[in-house]
């Protein structure tokens, strides 16, 4: 598979990443928690804290919320947001995928192709080693020593990533 073809695949799997399209639902504020997820900026973010603002004067009740992009690993800008309000949450999927190859790029400067398989032998090409690059180096050095590679890959918001290392079958 090309370097055109996988990126033709990436374009036909991507969906737009709008606020109340279909990879997003709402919730009511009340309803948060650490560890949720939560749209901020149009970003897939997991939320690390909630808690009360500091007083002020008379108004409605709100939130303080902190969190994370979920894919990235920066925090997102803080936010103050109503209690009595919705909030924007991603579909967040995750699978494990074995690793049966990994392809370098035809380009240097881009990471190398993985070819993955499901538990069910469905392959798919379309995913790249991990930005993270302590996590892609794990992968390849694991994957170079002949063991068996597991990897964990979410999807939120029409993208997906390799976000850790999964644990291998257990027969």
């Amino acid at each position: 598979m090309t370097d055109e073809d996988r990126t033709q695949a990436r374009r036909e799997k991507e969906i737009p990443a709008v606020p109340g399209g279909c990879c997003t639902y709402q919730i009511s504020v009340r309803d948060l928690k650490k560890g949720a997820y939560v749209c901020v900026d149009n970003r897939p973010c997991k939320v690390d804290f909630v808690g009360l603002p500091p007083r002020g004067k008379i108004g409605n009740g709100k939130v303080y919320l902190t969190a994370t992009e979920i894919f990235t690993g920066f925090p997102a800008p803080p936010r103050i947001v109503y209690v009595g309000g919705d909030i924007e949450v991603p579909v967040v999927k995750t699978a494990t995928y074995s690793v049966i190859d990994i392809q370098p790029n035809e380009n240097s400067s881009l990471p190398d192709h993985l070819s993955l398989m499901t538990e069910e032998g469905e392959s798919r090409e379309d995913l790249d080693l991990p930005p993270d690059a302590t996590l892609a180096a794990q992968i390849k050095e694991q994957f170079e020593a002949g063991k068996e590679v597991n990897v964990v890959v979410v999807s939120a918001m029409g993208i997906e990533q390799v976000l850790s290392l999964g644990t291998p079958a257990q027969d």
